[in-house]
């Protein structure tokens, strides 16, 4: 047998061979098994504060400034200052406030807010219930609402906030907690606050400070819905676990301006359809209905930002875990000049980039608010355990030249 007629039979060989493989991939043989992606679960069902119902007033005040030396109930304020200096154990409940205001002031611990009607007090840089310094203070099932300011709380420790709806209070966000030694934020509703439902600081880097925020619904809010800011160096972990965040403008949560060595959990959090657009908001009955409503009073116009699930910046040793991330028109975790960073467990589909790494901005050197020093610009540095990342518009992942994404067991493109 000449070469000519070996070679003729060995390529006649390989041709059947091939068609054979073929015709046994057609009938379902040797085919690479499909992988399904996870299915994306619903949002869970929060139980939102029953509404506040009051008995019949029985007093009423007007034009007044009160020094409250004893427990106050059923009562009507319009146009009032309350403060309350140095009481050790004291309780205000079933009153409605109009244009009215309540202040704590240090040394005062024990303080009771319970099952009030707070409303419509409109004052610039201003709030509503003011409490500075003040020990074991409880705001619990409260209806705070059209307020320039909710809530303040400037230092003092054993705070706890619990089932009070927090609606329109968009001059300077419905809840502020400033170098709180020790907070509980939670089953709360927060609707249409601006430009943050929640904001956090500790700029002082107080190891004492720490909070704690679950099983609160925001829904809506304007910017961030929590924003965590200058928060840094706090010893205890910080949670935030359990929350149902939607239709933010900017970002469902946000830990940016030096907040390094922050110690922040972010965990087992529903965060999606921020940064839609008001025709992409149906009510109960399938109508349109305004995603940012502005109120007569505010002074800046509202518009959609950065439209993420959760944004880090300028931010270290914090904790992203089992979380479900989206359906937001901006990116699921978008990560700015991070360090120390943990994402783990979550779910992360149906944004435009699912994990998006970067450096600095240089427009950070420049902000008017806790600007970023030289020598802590940099790239982000991330590890990434056994996420469920698929089907985002743009990427999946983008990890920019200099920054890195250590993956172990990442499911995604």
């Amino acid at each position: 047998m000449t070469i000519e007629m070996k070679i003729k039979i060995f390529i006649i060989g390989v041709i059947i061979a091939v068609v054979l493989t073929l015709g046994l991939l057609l009938n379902g043989y040797f085919q690479t098994p499909v992988v399904e992606k996870e299915i994306i679960p619903p949002p869970p069902c929060l139980s939102l504060p029953n509404p506040v119902v009051l008995p019949e007033l029985i007093e009423r005040h007007e034009n007044e400034k009160i020094n409250v030396s004893e427990d106050i109930n059923a009562s009507l304020f319009e146009n009032c200052t309350l403060e309350i200096y140095g009481i050790d154990g004291m309780k205000i409940s079933n009153c409605k406030f109009i244009n009215s205001k309540i202040c704590i002031y240090e040394g005062s611990r024990n303080i009771e807010i319970s099952n009030n009607i707070i409303r419509d007090y409109y004052v610039h840089e201003s709030a509503v219930i003011g409490a500075y310094g003040c020990e074991n203070l409880l705001i619990d099932h409260n209806e705070i609402e059209n307020n320039s300011i909710g809530i303040t709380v400037i230092g003092g420790g054993n705070i706890e906030i619990s089932n009070n709806t927090f609606n329109a209070n968009d001059q300077h966000n419905s809840l502020l907690l400033d170098s709180t030694g020790g907070a509980k934020i939670h089953n709360n509703s927060f609707k249409h606050n601006y430009p943050h439902a929640i904001l956090i600081l500790n700029r002082e880097g107080d190891p004492d400070v720490w909070v704690d925020i679950y099983n609160n619904t925001l829904d809506r809010n304007i910017e961030d819905a929590i924003n965590f800011e200058d928060f840094r160096d706090s010893e205890r972990a910080n949670r935030v676990y359990n929350n149902r965040i939607t239709g933010t403008g900017h970002a469902g949560i946000n830990v940016e301006y030096n907040s390094w060595n922050a110690n922040i959990i972010i965990d087992n959090n529903y965060i999606d359809t921020n940064g839609l657009l008001t025709e992409d908001i149906l009510d109960d009955e399938g109508q349109p209905i305004s995603i940012y409503p502005a109120h007569e009073h505010q002074p800046e116009a509202y518009c959609p930002g950065w439209k993420h699930g959760i944004k880090l910046e300028d931010c270290s040793k914090v904790i992203v875990k089992n979380n479900v991330i989206v359906n937001n028109s901006g990116n699921g975790v978008d990560i700015k000049n991070c360090r120390n960073i943990t994402l783990e467990a979550n779910l992360i589909s149906k944004n435009t980039i699912g994990i998006s790494l970067t450096k600095f901005q240089e427009s950070s050197f420049n902000r008017d608010v806790s600007p970023l020093a030289p020598e802590n610009a940099g790239y982000s540095e991330v590890i990434a355990i056994e996420n469920s990342v698929f089907n985002n518009q743009e990427w999946d992942y983008f990890v920019e030249e200099g920054s890195t994404l250590e993956r172990k067991g990442e499911c995604g493109c």
